[in-house]
């Protein structure tokens, strides 16, 4: 697991809350992926800042509503 339950929780308070937008969470055997809907760049801004705090990175894809995280190598 790369991200505890905590810091997925945090990142959905954090992004509702300055962005009134939904993050969805998957954790699954191919590793752990989001969802947003309709993500700005602002807020894609803020997501790639967030998890480098943390020593990962972001992955979005080509329409920018999925992403998948990775510790930085």
């Amino acid at each position: 697991m790369i991200l505890s339950l905590s810091d997925v929780a945090e990142i959905k308070k954090e992004v509702a809350e300055r962005f009134s937008a939904e993050v969805h969470f998957c954790d699954s055997c191919a590793g752990q992926s989001f969802t947003v809907e309709s993500p700005t760049e602002e807020l894609k801004r803020f997501l790639t800042a967030f998890f480098a705090a943390k020593n990962m990175q972001i992955v979005f894809s080509e329409d920018g509503e999925h992403f998948m995280v990775k510790r930085k190598s």
